[in-house]
């Protein structure tokens, strides 16, 4: 089913979470955070550029909006569960490393991968679930066998049957041609 034939609200919907969820990636990554780190940079500028042009998308029914929908949330559900685990990872290595003191540390991480997972797990992983699998395309249809063609697979099949019976007329005949002598198997026995 196209994007156009879908419930209106859930396009405008998606669109317009999109478009938010993209513009606070962007801002919370190059307006909060105090230092650069080209790993942090790259995914915040990826999730904003997919995510708005799908949602621009969503919003103005364009035709691209289905296959780019699907692409940006497959992209950005995997960027965003590598996050995830590397938050909740982080949170639980400084707070079973640093004991009492890396508690506070593990805090701020556990409620950073929290702020994280609703928007950047949960959101492309329902719009992946609302669009649907992609439309199975149609069966070629098997192209027209020429009369000549059959003509010759037929006389070639005739032609195997022909030679496979010659081969085992040969083999018959030979074995019978070929008594064994009592003095051959005694040399064989020694």
């Amino acid at each position: 089913m196209a994007i156009e034939a879908r419930d209106r609200r859930a396009r405008i919907g998606f669109g317009i979470a999109n478009l938010a969820v993209a513009t606070f990636a962007v801002i919370g990554v190059f307006r909060l955070l105090p230092a650069r780190w080209w790993v942090v940079d790259t995914g915040a500028v990826v999730v904003g550029l997919l995510l708005g042009s799908s949602g621009l998308a969503l919003l103005a029914k364009a035709p691209i909006a289905e296959p780019l929908t699907r692409a940006a949330s497959a992209v950005v559900l995997v960027i965003g569960l590598a996050l995830f685990t590397a938050l909740v990872t982080t949170a639980g290595w400084i707070g079973g490393v640093y004991g009492q003191v890396g508690m506070s540390g593990a805090i701020i991480f556990g409620l950073v991968s929290a702020l994280v997972l609703p928007y950047i797990v949960v959101l492309p992983a329902v719009e992946l679930a609302w669009i649907g699998p992609r439309p199975m395309a149609a069966p070629a249809k098997p192209a027209a066998v020429p009369e000549t063609d059959a003509a010759m697979e037929d006389g070639a099949e005739e032609a195997a049957l022909e030679s496979r019976s010659r081969s085992r007329e040969h083999e018959s005949s030979t074995s019978a041609v070929k008594p064994k002598s009592a003095s051959n198997e005694k040399k064989g026995r020694r």
